[in-house]
């Protein structure tokens, strides 16, 4: 499990009853695939045909009830969403004792109802992008500006920009060379940045670079005052794409799933233990969200994580330790499990912008 294996087909998540999370997407036995994403675009286009009934199917499903609650707490911040939701209950009560079809699919969902509706911009597509990028920004927002990257708020969208040029020092990649399962950038003069990451868990906010193709990033903590001051590179080693809930089980089960255990071993027979809370047993991955703001569009994204390491076996100025990142990713109806290698980089090697850059 993990070393630099090949990269398998990625399918529509199975993820059981371990999916955890009201953002989570999950597949309800005999009932197709019921989301989050669905619910919340169904809510914002309740007056549209079908949309009502397409909900009052599903009330009784668990991943309704989970985003339900999610709902109602969203609605205590945002009179907005409390509005929809007593729209919503008017409507159940209408449509008690109808006939339900809990293989229900969300009927096509039509235009903004009128110009007073949701403001929505332009750049991004697809309802269900929209639906969360939406409620990103309710719960991140502030009476400031609009941030000058769309999609991300703060630090990350100051100081960091998809296309901007970065000079890293080739020093790190060099010494890790046989040390680590990490691949060096290809180019280690300047690189550019394809995409922007801001992930989220609980009050951590951390910040990703990705390099051209996808397959490398940096990741970045910022310090109060906005400054990197833990920086580690990945790259990406294995991907695993689950067929089925049995494959699921063996990396996220509650109980038995790799993914939350004290060690991971990689197919080279290397073992790491666990960096995220040290210990035998297993505890529960981290549940993670990230914005990703590519050119032309954001996307969001969930992951259960967990950090591994292990000594390097080199002296410095050579990292002393590799790092080992397993995730289950979902991301617009596919999910699988990648497997990344990382080593610790002095962030002053990246030499990132000093100041918030000019909007």
């Amino acid at each position: 499990m993990g070393g630099g294996g090949s990269v398998m087909t990625r399918r529509p998540p199975v993820w059981g009853e371990w999916g955890g999370g009201a953002t989570a997407r999950r597949q309800s036995p005999g009932s197709g695939i019921l989301t989050t994403i669905a619910l919340w675009a169904a809510l914002n286009a309740l007056s549209s045909p079908g949309q009502a009934e397409y909900l009052h199917a599903h009330r009784n499903d668990p991943v309704y009830r989970e985003w339900r609650q999610e709902a109602e707490r969203t609605a205590a911040r945002d009179p907005e969403v409390a509005a929809k939701l007593v729209q919503l209950d008017t409507r159940h009560a209408q449509l008690e004792g109808q006939p339900r079809d809990p293989s229900a699919t969300p009927p096509a969902t039509a235009a903004p109802e009128s110009e007073s509706s949701f403001i929505w911009p332009a750049l991004f597509v697809g309802t269900g992008v929209l639906v969360l990028f939406w409620l990103w920004r309710r719960r991140t927002a502030t009476p400031a500006a609009e941030p000058a990257t769309p999609g991300l708020s703060g630090s990350a969208a100051s100081r960091f920009r998809v296309g901007m040029v970065l000079p890293v020092d080739p020093a790190p990649f060099l010494l890790a060379a046989g040390l680590t399962k990490i691949q060096p950038p290809e180019d280690t003069g300047t690189i550019s940045v394809e995409t922007v990451g801001l992930l989220r868990y609980g009050d951590v906010l951390l910040h990703r670079l990705y390099l051209p193709g996808g397959k490398a990033f940096f990741q970045l903590h910022l310090d109060p005052d906005g400054r990197p001051d833990e920086c580690r590179y990945f790259t990406v080693i294995d991907e695993v794409t689950p067929a089925d809930r049995q494959e699921w089980s063996f990396w996220l089960d509650p109980s038995q799933g790799v993914i939350g255990w004290g060690s991971f071993q990689t197919k080279d027979g290397k073992t790491y233990g666990r960096v995220w809370a040290p210990g035998e047993g297993r505890i529960a991955p981290r549940q993670i969200e990230e914005t990703l703001q590519h050119l032309d569009r954001v996307e969001q994204r969930q992951m259960h994580a967990m950090l591994y390491g292990a000594p390097s076996g080199g002296t410095p100025p050579a990292p002393e330790t590799e790092y080992i990142l397993v995730s289950a990713i979902e991301i617009a109806g596919q999910a699988w499990v990648e497997i990344d290698a990382g080593i610790d980089i002095n962030p002053a090697a990246l030499n990132l912008p000093s100041v918030p850059l000019a909007v």
